[in-house]
């Protein structure tokens, strides 16, 4: 039997609950992501005392400063960058980073699957450089929203791609691919 450790466990119950809650109504509660963010503060503070606080901390506070522009655009929503905190809190700024590198990799492939299936590749792109042009000329931040797509179905549940990136860094890192 593999020895796992406590953090993945908690991780692993964290993106369990995140997920059922993201696909049942389109949101991640924040009964769990709060929760979890304290559990890691907790945990971390018991095995490491004031340093391990700060290192809970930093986990919490760079997918919140980090993401802040992506959800200024309404391009992600407050519930994942809440979810990539609580992941933080648990395992750490480095993780985390990792983590969400990884999210935004899968977030991207997931995309694109949806792109492909809907043959809509040359109308997505053309939107997206007529944002961009309209964030230079009116030199605004403009939200990330498709007049055409009512029924949001450009969108998909993000926490899916969270979890298949914090699975591909636990996998990476129990492989000593990486040393975190």
């Amino acid at each position: 039997m593999i020895a796992i450790g406590l953090k993945p466990v908690i991780v692993i119950i964290l993106l369990f609950l995140a997920l059922s809650s993201d696909l049942k109504t389109c949101k991640i509660k924040n009964i769990v992501t709060y929760s979890f963010m304290l559990t890691g503060m907790i945990i971390n503070y018991a095995e490491e005392g004031t340093g391990g606080l700060v290192f809970s901390l930093q986990g919490i506070a760079l997918p919140a400063a980090g993401l802040l522009i992506l959800y200024a655009m309404k391009a992600i929503g407050a519930g994942d960058i809440k979810l990539l905190s609580a992941v933080g809190s648990v395992m750490g700024p480095r993780f985390t980073l990792y983590s969400g590198a990884c999210s935004f990799i899968f977030g991207g492939f997931i995309a694109l699957g949806i792109v492909f299936k809907r043959k809509n590749g040359a109308k997505r792109f053309k939107y997206l450089f007529q944002y961009i042009r309209s964030c230079f000329l009116t030199m605004n931040l403009l939200r990330y929203e498709d007049s055409e797509d009512r029924q949001g179905e450009g969108k998909f549940r993000f926490s899916i791609a969270i979890a298949s990136g914090t699975a591909v860094v636990f996998i990476i890192r129990r492989l000593g691919l990486i040393g975190i």
